[in-house]
């Protein structure tokens, strides 16, 4: 089948050059977004949506202008387009602008704030209770760079994919998560790895199944983070009224989850990854982390893995649970990039036979968010003869095995 392809590729390659324009991905500062934005008042919500989809972001959106952006827009179609382009832009650096002029802390300072992130991590996060909230997933599909309707017909890859703008929003989809002993399952299962597979296979972006442990395990690896002493300062960033401590790391770890994929098996051996944290000085709490690698897997047609790539961001914030204040994930981003072609000689032809200023790579990216925290909760009944069974889900009984920071809420 992959021999076919591959023929019906070279073909369409041996054609004239066609004559129209090459497409050109519009790269923008945020500056530069927010003045495309105010000149298109007017323009219908689906016209705009296609717009900021062909857009690449040349540094990060954060939050509080995301949120200002999406209120000026039109509708749901470029509100989903903004998100796309904004979470894209999650594993760049900010605009110079938005980033403190403070000086950088000593060397003393910034190891007692990396102390605090370790005792953060290693203590802080393990009294969460045991909680469920709502993950909502958006997933979007297409290529890193805008193509031309007339190339992109002409790669196999890229057939599933509508080919008139470069992203587009491929699967929403709600799951429940839980949180206990430390690490993430959810209430389906089994109903979540059919749907996640279902649309990466439909989408062939399989990087982005390294998607699990928002709640602590990405943030377990920290402390042999620093212990490796690949750790060095970033920059302040500004978080509410507040500043975060922003350090830029790399190092060597074991491949975190089970992938649950069927055909997709768990890699051996440890990876090199890269990223930051951002870091509140005063109590260690991590509030933002950056996670990336590159290919895992030694597969014989996978040709050029250095063009494979996986990106997670996790975003964290305070949040009422059973009347008392936790610092959980809110958002929650993985990209997941891959060769649109496999073989080097058919990146050569193909972009010298459509004028294309960098190889297609095909991009999957989903966007989480959380909301709707509770209490886990769990009934319990003794039946004659038999010992004590919970009954788990939740309830309006006290928390099950709650830890020391936890209080029970209120009885509604």
């Amino acid at each position: 089948m992959r021999k076919l392809a591959i023929l019906v590729l070279l073909g369409a390659m041996v054609l004239p050059a066609r004559t129209e324009k090459p497409v050109r991905t519009r790269r923008l500062t945020v500056e530069q977004l927010e003045q495309f934005l105010s000149a298109a008042h007017g323009l219908k919500d689906k016209e705009l949506a296609k717009q900021i989809y062909d857009t690449r972001l040349a540094e990060r959106l954060s939050e509080e202008k995301r949120s200002i952006f999406e209120k000026e827009l039109p509708g749901p179609r470029s509100q989903g387009a903004l998100t796309a382009i904004a979470d894209e832009s999650d594993f760049l650096d900010l605009p110079s602008a938005e980033v403190p002029s403070q000086p950088a802390p000593t060397q003393d300072e910034q190891g007692a704030i990396l102390a605090r992130a370790v005792d953060y991590v290693k203590s802080t996060i393990h009294r969460l209770p045991d909680l469920y909230a709502t993950r909502m997933t958006t997933g979007f599909v297409g290529t890193t760079m805008a193509i031309p309707p007339f190339a992109h017909n002409s790669i196999p890859n890229l057939t599933m994919f509508p080919n008139d703008q470069r992203l587009s929003p491929a699967v929403k989809f709600r799951v429940v998560v839980l949180y206990r002993n430390g690490r993430d399952t959810y209430v389906n299962e089994r109903r979540r790895v059919a749907i996640e597979c279902d649309w990466r296979d439909a989408a062939w972006v399989s990087a982005t199944i390294e998607d699990g442990g928002q709640f602590g395990e990405i943030l377990a690896p920290v402390p042999e983070i620093v212990a490796q002493g690949h750790v060095s300062w970033g920059h302040w960033e500004r978080h509410g009224e507040s500043l975060l401590a922003v350090f830029h790391y790399a190092a060597i770890l074991p491949f975190q989850y089970e992938l649950k994929c069927p055909d997709v098996p768990t890699p051996p051996g440890s990876f090199e990854y890269w990223g930051e944290f951002a870091v509140n000085p005063d109590d260690g709490s991590i509030l933002r982390i950056t996670r990336s690698r590159r290919g895992m897997f030694d597969w014989p047609w996978l040709v050029r893995p250095e063009m494979e790539q996986t990106m997670i961001s996790v975003s964290y914030g305070s949040v009422e649970i059973g009347e008392r204040a936790y610092i959980c994930p809110l958002r929650a981003v993985v990209v997941g990039l891959g060769p649109a072609l496999d073989l080097p000689a058919e990146a050569k032809i193909f972009d010298h036979q459509f004028h294309l200023s960098e190889d297609p790579v095909l991009e999957g990216l989903s966007d989480m968010t959380f909301s709707e925290y509770h209490m886990f909760r769990s009934n319990a009944r003794i039946l004659p003869g038999l010992s004590q069974t919970p009954e788990m889900g939740p309830s309006n009984s006290a928390p099950a095995n709650p830890p020391p920071s936890a209080s029970a809420p209120r009885e509604k």
